[in-house]
């Protein structure tokens, strides 16, 4: 009896580091697919968001890098755009910032925990303890991706309603411009972008579990 507890603190020990590895990957997609500003000026360009917001390509870009720099930074307390910005935006995207500040230090934070644990599992011969938990966590994920996929636009409403606690979030165009800045191609997009990012490093570290055990 007691040996079979063991085996299953164990087994949760394994699940909880393999949840703790996809959340850091999923953190590391995050602040990658927001610092290529190239990705987002390549989607403005094909929906012609200029022609939209009334502005060059050269003033939404600028502005995107505005906010952007804003939203990762302890150090800006205001938000600086050319768009006005009123108090219900201000609110939106100052809870915006607080969950990409806790995105990027959950990262900076476990990326040193996250390799030296790895490294000493793979130096143990440990690996392939996480074999299965891993593939348990990676099947949610999926799971997550493919009810986004269905229908992308209730998911995206069903994502805010959890991550905010306020209505803010929800824009008028007219009188809050700002929004025609970030299409919902652009978050369709940075969802596959976590996917795909996530699949590889995923894979990646399945092969070196595979190795570990031959």
């Amino acid at each position: 009896m007691t040996g079979k507890f063991n085996l299953n603190i164990e087994f949760m020990k394994y699940r909880a580091l393999s949840l703790v590895i996809i959340l850091w990957f999923i953190t590391c997609s995050i602040f990658l697919f927001m610092n290529m500003p190239f990705i987002y000026t390549s989607v403005a360009h094909v929906l012609n968001v200029q022609h939209d917001i009334k502005m060059s390509s050269g003033q939404i870009s600028d502005n995107y890098l505005l906010i952007i720099r804003y939203l990762q930074s302890f150090f800006i307390s205001d938000m600086q755009t050319t768009l006005p910005i009123n108090n219900v935006e201000k609110v939106h995207f100052g809870d915006v910032r607080r969950l990409i500040l806790l995105n990027n230090l959950f990262m900076v934070v476990m990326t040193p925990i996250v390799i030296k644990i790895l490294i000493r599992l793979r130096k143990n011969r440990l690996l392939w303890f996480l074999k299965s938990a891993f593939r348990q966590i990676y099947g949610c994920f999926v799971f997550l991706f493919v009810f986004a996929l269905i229908d992308f636009n209730d998911a995206f409403i069903f994502f805010h309603k959890i991550l905010f606690r306020n209505n803010d979030w929800i824009f008028n165009a007219k009188k809050e411009p700002i929004i025609i800045l970030f299409p919902d191609q652009y978050f369709m997009i940075g969802f596959a972008f976590i996917f795909i990012f996530v699949t590889v490093f995923y894979l990646i570290l399945l092969r070196c579990i595979n190795r570990s055990t031959q």
